[in-house]
């Protein structure tokens, strides 16, 4: 069953993504214009007041087991943001992150409703649907936030000098991050783990003081890096 009309919508939500994730140049303009896609989609889909089924649908197979078909120019651009404010960004007030967040859960939500119609109350997955739909959407609200708040941050950085106290090495499949452990360069943070590149961490050694620039953020939710 075709979910919905836009094919060329989700295939440019699957190569952008791609393209983001494993080759994030130009970074500025790619992290925008995979922003505005679901926003773009939701949009230009719900002119005619579709179900929310039309975005998310959920079925039972022959085995008894549930299979579900969302809209890739939803979930793609989610997933993918996230995942990459994580690996870009080190954030220092997560709960300011949860409460902005929620919202624009909240206002994104409200705007839905004027797009889409409620899923029919005889629909089998009723309450799954709006689960899945709702948790795409969260994981969106959350990576539009983080990713307004760093990647168009221009404010002048606090520079602090700290000193390394431990390093480690996370490795999955697909993807190796290297952490150095730093004093705490102010009295809002603690001993703090923070991603660097590689060639930083190879050439620095425990005992070693490296430079902290924290940002304010454009949504006041600091962050920081280190040089």
């Amino acid at each position: 069953m075709k979910l919905h009309k836009f094919d060329w919508l989700d295939w440019a939500s699957t190569l952008l993504c791609a393209w983001f994730l494993f080759y994030p140049k130009p970074y500025e303009i790619l992290f925008t214009i995979i922003l505005i896609l679901p926003i773009v989609g939701l949009i230009l889909h719900g002119h005619s007041k579709p179900s929310l089924t039309s975005l998310i649908t959920i079925t039972t197979n022959e085995d008894g087991g549930t299979d579900y078909e969302t809209a890739n120019f939803i979930v793609l651009p989610a997933l993918i943001l996230i995942l990459r404010m994580f690996l870009d960004f080190e954030i220092e007030d997560y709960f300011s992150l949860l409460i902005k967040g929620l919202i624009a859960l909240i206002i994104l939500l409200f705007i839905l409703s004027f797009f889409y119609r409620d899923i029919e109350k005889n629909n089998k997955h009723h309450a799954l649907t709006y689960f899945v739909l709702v948790g795409n959407v969260a994981i969106y609200c959350f990576a539009l936030v983080y990713g307004i708040n760093c990647v168009y941050d221009n404010s002048p950085p606090k520079v602090y000098k700290v000193s390394v106290t431990n390093k480690s090495i996370y490795s999955s499949r697909r993807h190796t991050t290297y952490y150095l452990e730093v004093s705490p360069w102010s009295k809002n943070s603690d001993n703090d783990k923070i991603s660097v590149a590689k060639s930083l961490y190879n050439k620095t050694k425990i005992g070693d003081s490296v430079k902290v620039d924290s940002k304010e953020g454009i949504l006041k939710i600091p962050w920081h890096f280190v040089e």
